[in-house]
């Protein structure tokens, strides 16, 4: 990156928030899969926390009933920049002293590096670099904390309610290693429930065990029709079965119920509801209740858009880099904002070669990212300003 932009990009301040950050657990726990708004650690972080860092720079600063955390340096007119930040971590779960942020050859260690943590410290330290060398962000930037952490856009709809006038553009702060992302596909949960009658394995006549019914559903799936045409970008539609779980889990006893969770990723144009009535269709003859879970609107924006070329430009002067429009495979809350018709670029720091396939294990990210990330934020609010 240029000098002079690396020089206004404090370093000491990107760190302690960042440490700040990672030790307000905000994880989800052991044996489950999300977080919900209302979880008192999300809502700790967001009053105790990120709020109290937004204070500090200035601004106005509301959390709504979702605990997201609004932050705004005047007025909204409905030219600015949102710059949204996460707060909930769902992956390292493996991880060792997952609260202690760490340093070690350059790399920040710490649960929720790739994931929210650092690109919501970039932010912060993007804001406080603007604001120290006379920049005026009333109109020009607001700082937003997104509490969702359950595979919908429940908590961005709240965030933008609470927003009231939609911003120009937004920029999700996720991991992303610094690559510019335009979209992804979305995704729907399909949930199958096979019921039956808990007994002791001991006598399973007196019982109606629904296991042997899971190798029925899994050869049906077959049944069901996807369009195999990939969108030119976001790529194909699949579904996957990721999750079986028969409870009530207890010595000896068959199972009352099992549900089977399919991953059904979704295109534009794709209806939700549509796609669980093809799995329901394809399993009538089943003894199942097919239901619809969590569901992420795909997302894109186009390439061409002015808001993606001065980001491109601004980001591409600073670090020497060509930004390349991508598209991951994984889904995330870009599709509510894009919804909007607001467009919507993902672009934060996250772990070199982060991937899908590596979840469990230690969570890091290089602090030359983290300070990149946050003068190409800079870079860009000044670029928009100009406009």
């Amino acid at each position: 990156m240029k000098l002079a932009d690396a020089a206004s990009v404090d370093r000491d301040y990107a760190w302690s928030l960042f440490e700040k950050f990672v030790a307000a657990d905000t994880s989800v726990l052991p044996m489950q899969t999300y977080v919900p708004t209302d979880d008192v650690r999300v809502a700790t972080f967001a009053g105790d926390v990120a709020a109290t860092e937004l204070r500090s720079l200035g601004a106005k600063v509301e959390v709504d009933r979702a605990n997201n955390v609004v932050a705004r340096f005047g007025p909204v007119t409905g030219r600015e920049l949102l710059l949204i930040s996460y707060s909930v971590t769902h992956h390292a779960n493996r991880m060792r002293s997952p609260l202690h942020a760490r340093v070690n050859d350059g790399w920040w260690y710490g649960l929720g590096a790739s994931q929210g943590k650092a690109g919501l410290a970039a932010a912060c330290t993007a804001a406080r670099a603007l604001l120290g060398s006379g920049q005026e962000l009333a109109g020009g930037a607001i700082l937003a904390v997104c509490s969702e952490g359950s595979s919908t856009h429940d908590s961005s709809r709240v965030l933008f309610e609470t927003l009231g006038k939609p911003p120009t553009a937004a920029v999700l702060t996720i991991g992303t290693e610094n690559r510019l992302f335009l979209g992804n596909r979305g995704r729907v949960d399909v949930y199958v429930d096979l019921p039956g009658r808990a007994t002791h394995s001991s006598v399973p006549e007196l019982g109606d065990n629904p296991i042997p019914r899971v190798g029925d559903v899994l050869s049906r799936l077959g049944l069901v029709h996807l369009d195999p045409t990939p969108h030119p970008r976001l790529g194909r539609r699949h579904l996957v079965p990721y999750s079986l779980v028969c409870e009530p889990i207890a010595p000896h006893t068959i199972p009352e119920r099992c549900r089977i969770k399919l991953d059904r990723r979704l295109l534009p144009n794709d209806s939700p509801e549509a796609a669980v009535r093809d799995v329901a269709v394809a399993l009538a003859s089943i003894h199942a209740d097919v239901t619809i879970g969590p569901m992420m609107l795909p997302a894109l924006t186009a390439e061409n858009d002015r808001i993606v070329v001065r980001f491109r430009q601004a980001a591409e002067s600073l670090t020497g880099r060509t930004l390349k429009p991508e598209y991951p495979a994984w889904t995330f809350d870009a599709g509510y904002a894009a919804s909007l018709g607001i467009p919507t670029l993902m672009f934060g720091p996250s772990s070199e070669g982060a991937s899908a396939d590596d979840l469990l294990d230690d969570d890091r990210v290089r602090q030359s990212m983290v300070l990149e990330a946050a003068a190409v934020y800079v870079g860009f609010i000044r670029a928009m300003a100009t406009d």
